[in-house]
């Protein structure tokens, strides 16, 4: 079984290298980080709670937008005292991770519905995950329990297929690619992560805040700075029931402490969120004041990346000495005998994004959010996943509707999504629970009737005409159909006034 598991991997792993994170920069790569830009005031809001009916503002609290993100090697001047204060070098002993993120962005609160409270800290939070693939191997790491939180399984809400060719290959396209199982495509379930950062909302609670600079009254404000400790940056979850990892939550799990600052700039207006996290035992050593420990598989002492990596490797090397016989244990196996010093450059680390905001009000039946970006991004309507949407992308769209049309009941030219948006499609490019022809031509029901990048007065104008016929279906009122019933009528004002931005300076 290993040997034809290992020949199936070969192919997916040259083209996984081959598409090594193109976005890469050679230069900063250089002084100990990589960086990459995100598509500027690109957020968007995708529900995915059932029936797509929890409330939500986006007025009162904005949507998340990713500007940059950067990781790299980092040396505090005095890890004991500052973690923050120091430089990126190549081989530097600890981690730093950054968001940064469009305007004033604030800590998370609890989503729980049994005790919500998301705007603890702010009207504008930010939920979400960054998946760190360490080794660059998609077949190692993943997360079995809660795929449908992550990068992977949620992508496709954005309309596009991934470009990079072994995540398209792997996002969920529709609810029912959510199996529970590691070894059936499409493979939702193995990201390939190593670690990842969790903005969950729970552990911020859970941890220490230290207002750095502010006025004291628990509420993250401009220009404000907070340090915060709790279990955020955790090792994937896929990998606990082979771990030798004692002292977590449950066996096998590796999840520290770790240090986060929020940080808010007035000048840029952006939010920079850093992770500090040792990167090898000498960092967990020298944060403590004390000498480094060997690895022992006890994070509560002194934690680093490299201490969890050798974990693995030890943990890969038992169950293949002793097999479970349980499919997970593919996952692991792969780091029997790697070296935890190979794979602590982040120059060679493959990186998602995932974020998103709150509804204002809980949903009974669980936790959900409203995500809003996401890196890697996708092209808008790009279904093939080549970069660009072009007239191919068109008929791929055109047939899905050919063939999945009367699965309904109704031979309209339009698939209705059941159970819209716990479910989804690939195929709805403008996020509406419907696949039609609007999504053939990527029109949005966003009221900028006129497609110029704004709703301003020449959409009102459009709205009045619209209005006033009872218009739908295409151009130029279909746009303004926002509660997408087929009718620009009283039910569309509302949410048409919400929409309305002014002038722009060009399209968004």
């Amino acid at each position: 079984m290993r040997s034809v598991v290992r020949i199936r991997r070969c192919l997916p792993r040259l083209a996984c290298c081959a598409a090594l994170l193109f976005a890469l920069t050679s230069s900063s790569a250089q002084i100990g980080y990589i960086a990459f830009d995100d598509t500027p005031n690109d957020a968007v809001p995708r529900v995915m709670d059932p029936g797509a009916d929890t409330p939500f503002d986006p007025q009162a609290h904005r949507l998340i937008d990713l500007r940059q993100l950067k990781a790299g090697a980092w040396t505090p001047n005095d890890p004991q005292t500052d973690l923050f204060a120091g430089s990126f070098t190549v081989g530097g002993p600890f981690l730093r991770l950054e968001l940064v993120l469009n305007h004033l962005v604030n800590p998370p609160g609890n989503v729980d519905p049994l005790a919500f409270d998301p705007f603890r800290y702010g009207d504008h939070p930010v939920y979400g995950f960054v998946e760190i693939d360490m080794d660059n191997d998609i077949w190692t790491g993943g997360e079995l329990d809660a795929p449908h939180y992550r990068y992977l399984g949620n992508i496709a809400r954005f309309g596009g297929r991934v470009l990079r060719a072994a995540f398209g290959n792997r996002m969920a396209t529709r609810e029912a690619d959510f199996d529970g199982n590691f070894l059936t495509p499409p493979f939702v379930e193995r990201h390939g992560e190593e670690f990842h950062l969790a903005l969950f909302g729970w552990q911020f609670g859970y941890g220490d805040i230290e207002e750095v600079t502010g006025d004291g009254d628990g509420m993250f404000e401009e220009g404000e700075t907070w340090d915060i400790i709790g279990p955020f940056f955790h090792r994937a979850h896929g990998f606990e029931m082979f771990s030798f990892v004692e002292g977590g939550g449950v066996p096998g799990e590796y999840a520290p402490d770790s240090h986060l600052r929020f940080r808010h700039d007035p000048a840029g207006d952006v939010t920079i969120l850093s992770l500090v996290f040792p990167m090898t035992n000498v960092g967990a050593g020298l944060m403590h004041g004390e000498p480094p420990e060997p690895s022992n598989q006890d994070p509560t002492d002194h934690a680093s990346v490299q201490e969890a990596l050798d974990d693995l490797a030890d943990s890969a090397s038992f169950v293949i000495a002793y097999p479970t016989g349980l499919p997970e244990e593919d996952i692991i196996v792969d780091w029997a005998e790697r070296i935890s010093a190979d794979h602590l450059d982040p120059a060679d680390w493959s990186i998602t994004v995932l974020l998103g905001t709150s509804h204002t009000q809980p949903d009974p039946s669980g936790v959900y959010f409203v995500w809003t970006d996401a890196y890697p991004d996708v092209v808008s309507g790009d279904v093939n996943g080549n970069g660009a949407w072009t007239e191919r992308d068109a008929q791929l769209i055109a047939q899905y509707i050919t063939h999945h049309d009367a699965h309904d009941g109704v031979q309209d030219g339009v698939v209705t999504i059941e159970e819209f948006a716990s479910d989804f499609s690939m195929y709805d490019v403008n996020y509406d629970g419907l696949v039609s022809d609007l999504d053939v031509s990527r029109i949005f029901r966003d009221g900028d009737s006129d497609r110029d990048g704004d709703v301003d007065l020449m959409d009102v104008a459009g709205f009045q005409t619209c209005f006033s016929r009872g218009g739908s279906g295409g151009m130029p009122c279909a746009p303004l159909d926002l509660v997408v019933d087929n009718r620009v009528d009283c039910e569309d004002v509302g949410a048409f006034i919400d929409a309305l931005t002014g002038p722009a300076n060009g399209p968004r």
